[in-house]
């Protein structure tokens, strides 16, 4: 189960925090950002509501079960809830392309209002969103998509790889030839060596 920020790393910033503020309560997580700025699913689920909602303007509600971590993910402010195509039913996966930033209803500037309920849709027992996305990923960063044990098995492949290219001992293969050094050739020398001729060429 892999939770993801609901911003690439670049344009994710913290705005308004869950907590008491000025007015009342803020039941969510604020995420402020340039107006059209992709927005991704939280996790997997089911879109359980979109479309015009009261002081979000525009929402997208996600369901996910319990083999995504559980819970909903509620996301608001956006001009268009349909922008990307979804409707209420539709199967999102963690880190899908959702919406897009924007600025309707109560809103004050561009930016998205994140909710999370924890056991189901039920307004009255939201929790703070940044407790819930503790140790999440985000959308686009390939290594961090992978749990630890997968990044360690992809760097150990690589390593491996690169061991075999650069040949026994590092001393590269006899059967490439020898290089200008006197040196047996590797698969990285013989490579480099076709690119440069095709570049003369």
């Amino acid at each position: 189960m892999t939770r993801y920020w609901p911003m690439t790393r670049d344009t994710c910033a913290i705005g308004s925090p869950f907590g008491p503020r000025e007015g009342g309560f803020h039941a969510g997580q604020d995420f402020p950002a340039p107006d059209g700025t992709p927005i991704y699913a939280c996790a997997g689920g089911t879109v359980l509501f979109l479309g015009a909602a009261g002081g979000y303007g525009q929402w997208i509600v996600i369901d996910h079960p319990s083999a995504e971590g559980g819970g909903v993910s509620e996301y608001g402010h956006m001009w268009d809830a349909g922008a990307t195509g979804l409707s209420v039913g539709d199967r999102v996966e963690a880190g899908q392309l959702i919406a897009y930033v924007g600025s309707n209803g109560g809103s004050t500037g561009p930016h998205l209002h994140l909710s999370v309920m924890p056991h189901g849709y039920d307004p009255g027992s939201k929790i703070d969103p940044l407790f819930w996305l503790r140790g999440a990923a985000y959308p686009g960063d390939f290594l961090w998509a992978l749990g630890e044990g997968e990044q360690r098995e992809l760097l150990d492949r690589t390593r491996e790889i690169w061991t075999q290219l650069q040949g026994p001992d590092g001393l590269g293969w006899p059967q490439l030839g020898r290089n200008a050094q006197g040196r047996n050739r590797s698969f990285v020398d013989a490579l480099a060596e076709v690119q440069h001729s095709e570049h003369l060429g």
